[in-house]
């Protein structure tokens, strides 16, 4: 729903983009004249090749720090190859890079405290990425489909990892979170398809649902050992909520310890690598889309203790071929 919105919000930024009020040097900017600040802009024109943005620039006689990217700035500029942001730059506003797809690396200067929602929205091209130590939260969708993307440094400042933020990252092979990190946002990682190993740090009290949700090369899942929310109890390779028992994130590696209780929604969602699961007699409760899209799976026995079964928890469970569903359970789901 909300990439939708941001594909219309696209189109209506592009037909108001052309309210500039310069282009000085190959770049538009608006103008805050009582602030003597400027923020880049879209213009008439598409930006391509090098564009090197200055700290200042001089309007009217008069000198203005440039200190953020705005909406849409560079929006389906395919043409771009590199962009120098220079440390006077505060933020870099939503949809700033989307669709950039010829920008193979960048660099965030320190100066910046936030990455706007979107803003390197399919930008398949980006290789790397550096986030220099200052920003503080990453934004809903920032780099969702960076399919390119192999490497991203977060640094200690990034308290928060908005939803979606990595989504479809197919390439990305490794990802550190730091201990400053406290909430991971829905789907955050989801279908980073080459992700093989993920830490929880200590920090982290809250993760949104399928966070990593049909990242099919997981084999590792650990959370830090004083982490007060989350657990990967007896090595499981699992996120274990810890006061409830309900395990809320799986990969292919996954053993299912005997003190979970419940499978959370989308606990295994698209993991198309699992192949085998055993569920213990303790849980009583098969979260929504639990075992979605699980195409690997053969078989699977759900024991006594089980009374509900969740809205699709099997469905697209392609390779499945028994299924035994025992006296105990009293609802199954659409």
């Amino acid at each position: 729903m909300k990439r939708t919105f941001f594909l219309f919000l696209t189109i209506v930024m592009s037909v108001m983009a052309r309210a500039y009020d310069a282009k000085i040097d190959g770049i538009y900017y608006d103008f805050n004249k009582s602030a003597k600040t400027a923020e880049v802009t879209p213009g008439d024109s598409k930006y391509s090749g090098s564009v090197k943005i200055p700290p200042t620039v001089v309007y009217s006689g008069e000198t203005y720090d440039v200190t953020g990217i705005g909406w849409c700035a560079f929006n389906e500029c395919s043409g771009l190859t590199s962009v120098t942001i220079p440390n006077s730059v505060k933020f870099i506003s939503e949809l700033a890079f989307f669709g950039c797809s010829g920008l193979t690396s960048v660099t965030i200067p320190k100066s910046v405290t936030s990455i706007g929602g979107a803003a390197f929205l399919d930008c398949s091209g980006l290789t790397s990425v550096t986030i220099s130590y200052g920003v503080t939260s990453i934004g809903y969708e920032a780099f969702r489909g960076c399919s390119g993307l192999t490497t991203v440094t977060i640094p200690t400042s990034v308290t928060s990892i908005g939803n979606a933020a990595f989504y479809g990252c197919s390439g990305l092979t490794s990802v550190t979170i730091p201990n400053s990190v406290t909430s991971i946002g829905n789907n955050a990682f989801a279908y980073c398809s080459g992700l093989t190993s993920v830490m929880i740090p200590n920090s982290v009290t809250s993760i949104g649902g399928s966070a990593f949700s049909g990242c099919s090369s997981l084999t590792s899942m650990k959370v830090g050992a004083r982490n007060s929310v989350y657990d990967s109890r007896d090595n499981c390779n699992a996120i274990i909520k810890t006061k409830t028992n309900e395990l809320i994130s799986g990969c292919k590696s996954t053993i299912i310890p005997n003190s979970v209780t419940s499978i959370g929604a989308g606990a295994f969602y698209n993991c198309s690598g699992l192949t085998s699961v055993t569920i213990p007699n303790s849980v009583t409760g098969i979260g929504g889309y639990a075992f979605e899209g699980c195409s690997g799976l053969t078989s699977v026995t759900i024991p006594n203790s089980v009374t509900s079964i969740g809205s699709s928890a099997f469905s697209g469970c392609s390779g499945l071929t028994s299924v035994t569903i025992p006296n105990s359970v009293t609802s199954i789901g659409s």
